[in-house]
């Protein structure tokens, strides 16, 4: 059997009581397994310092408010047992319900239309376990072979978040394979109300962003699409004065798309809210899916040009940690 280094980076103050209760409740032996406790201020270097301290073959990364399936470490082990090539497995992570709006939050998460592939990562199905990339998995559910981790040069320390984009896309281009496991399943809460999961956007376009500037790869360049809609939105201001004010007709082409994506988002919120239970669901999805949609769609994109400013003013996020060791070998 593999031994396995599972590592909880977490903010200063965060409680990991519950993460750590469903690891030890994993249905593998718990001689072959370890955990580090890492708090801090920079996840990515709180990871390759606790990575540098691992004596595992395995390096399972989860956070502080994932609920670890009993059986994934075992079913990690038989994927990797089976192929040697495999140097990354995972699977979703399912949102727990406990409010109204964290179910819109989670339901526009695993909106293809709402968030293209990275649905994948908030989806469980039954289907088969597949080969898969970066758009599949999810860093709070993320098995590494550890001496891969070394051969990809860790985490690049000046991203967060995508960091874990970037060392998969490294590593597949190594020649390792990445497996989807819908078994290997993690549970954790969504963002709780609608401030919270904007914040999440655009850190997550920021750090899209600082991807595709510090570690590029064309694959990524799809995710500008939301920067180019993010840029055609603030500017309709501008272009409807402007097309009122001159005898440019021209201009008025310039709305359409906005036509054609107000009628899609529509549409896809109709679809959505047929899917609802009871007819004040119905008819309360017809207004909220279509504005879930639309602020998933401009919050993420807009997240970019919040990446660009960091990237011109140099921000350099400052790493003070401290880590802990849970559980050794035995």
């Amino acid at each position: 059997m593999l031994r396995f280094t599972i590592i909880i980076p977490h903010r200063v103050g965060e409680n990991i009581e519950k993460t750590l209760y469903s690891v030890y409740l994993s249905d593998y032996p718990k001689e072959n397994i370890e955990i580090f406790q890492a708090e801090g201020t920079h996840p990515t270097v709180q990871r390759n310092e606790c990575i540098k301290q691992s004596c595992g073959d395995i390096v399972y990364f989860i956070d502080n408010d994932s609920i670890v399936n009993a059986g994934n470490i075992k079913e990690a082990n038989d994927i990797f047992q089976n192929d040697e090539r495999v140097a990354i497995v995972g699977g979703p992570a399912v949102h727990q319900i406990n409010s109204l709006i964290e179910m819109y939050i989670d339901k526009c998460m695993r909106s293809y239309y709402a968030v293209g592939p990275i649905a994948n990562r908030y989806r469980f199905d039954n289907s088969m376990i597949k080969e898969g990339s970066d758009r599949d998995v999810i860093l709070c559910n993320l098995f590494v072979r550890r001496n891969v981790l070394f051969e990809a040069g860790l985490f690049n320390e000046d991203l967060y978040p995508n960091e874990e984009n970037a060392l998969i896309d490294k590593i597949l281009s190594l020649g390792y394979k990445l497996i989807y496991d819908p078994k290997i399943m993690v549970k954790r809460p969504p963002r709780a109300n609608l401030k919270a999961y904007i914040k999440m956007l655009l850190n997550y376009g920021r750090g899209r962003f600082e991807q595709l500037f510090r570690d590029f790869n064309y694959k990524n360049l799809v995710f500008t699409i939301p920067a180019l809609f993010s840029a055609y939105i603030v500017l309709i201001p501008v272009v409807f004065i402007v097309y009122n004010f001159t005898e440019i007709n021209i201009i008025k082409f310039y709305f359409l798309p906005l036509l054609v994506y107000i009628t899609a988002t529509i549409f896809a919120g109709v679809l959505y809210s047929f899917k609802e239970f009871g007819i004040i669901g119905k008819i309360r999805g017809l207004f909220v899916y279509p504005f879930m949609f639309f602020i998933t769609h401009f919050f993420y994109g807009f997240g970019f040009f919040y990446g660009i400013i960091r990237i011109v003013t140099k921000f350099k996020r400052i790493a003070d940690f401290s880590i802990k060791k849970y559980k050794s070998f035995e």
